[in-house]
């Protein structure tokens, strides 16, 4: 087991059993999580790492590991896109550590999400394809 999927894994198993629906989800990081979304639709590497951990990592749905820096490169290369709003959202909270699953633009989307300093930003995602 590589240790992104180990590190998904522990932080799962932390979480509680309590799920928020969309509107329970404090506004600061709904802010931050359509922000963050807006910034990866439009190409904007300088709004998207205002919302991404200095020691982010990313598997991608065709396997491939990024750190932070290697995922900036490419989205710098991204041509910008019409956003595509989230769905079938869930959202998990443990005090300042948030997991979050949800379907967008034909991919399922697993991101960790943590509250420091009183900044929401991204530690980690996993991207999947999703079967039809």
């Amino acid at each position: 087991m590589n240790i992104t999927r180990t590190s998904l894994v522990f932080f799962a198993a932390l979480l509680t059993t309590t799920t928020w629906a969309g509107a329970q989800v404090p506004d600061d990081l709904r802010a931050a999580m359509k922000a963050r979304d807006m910034a990866f639709y439009a190409a904007d590497p300088a709004q998207w790492e205002k919302y991404t951990a200095p020691t982010y990592t990313t598997v991608q749905q065709d396997g491939s590991f990024m750190t932070r820096s290697e995922r900036l490169a490419s989205l710098r290369k991204q041509t910008p896109r019409p956003y595509v709003p989230r769905s079938r959202e869930q959202v998990e909270r443990r005090d300042d550590l948030v997991v979050t699953r949800f379907f967008s633009g034909g991919f399922w989307v697993l991101e960790v999400w943590t509250h420091e300093s009183g900044t929401w930003t991204v530690l980690m995602t996993q991207v999947a394809t999703a079967k039809p």
